[in-house]
């Protein structure tokens, strides 16, 4: 018992990559990669032109004031 050796531990490890999984993997992969990309341009097409439009709307505003003070200022 002295001289007796500890057996290694044993870890119920299962690979993610595994070659036999390779196969099957891969195209749900790209297929996942096609849902996803469509997707993010869905949502960033639309989150992007909110701002743009604000800002637009707000840059009219401004040279609108501006502009209707310089009428007033020339004529009078």
């Amino acid at each position: 018992m002295i001289f007796k050796q500890r057996k290694n531990k044993q870890f119920n490890y299962k690979p993610r990559h595994s070659q036999d999984k390779e196969a099957d993997s891969k195209p749900n992969f790209e297929l996942n990669w096609v849902e996803e990309s469509r997707k993010r341009k869905q949502k960033t097409g639309k989150l992007l032109s909110l701002p743009y439009l604000i800002v637009f709307l707000i840059m009219v505003i401004v040279l609108w004031c501006i502009l209707s003070n310089y009428e007033t200022n020339l004529g009078g």
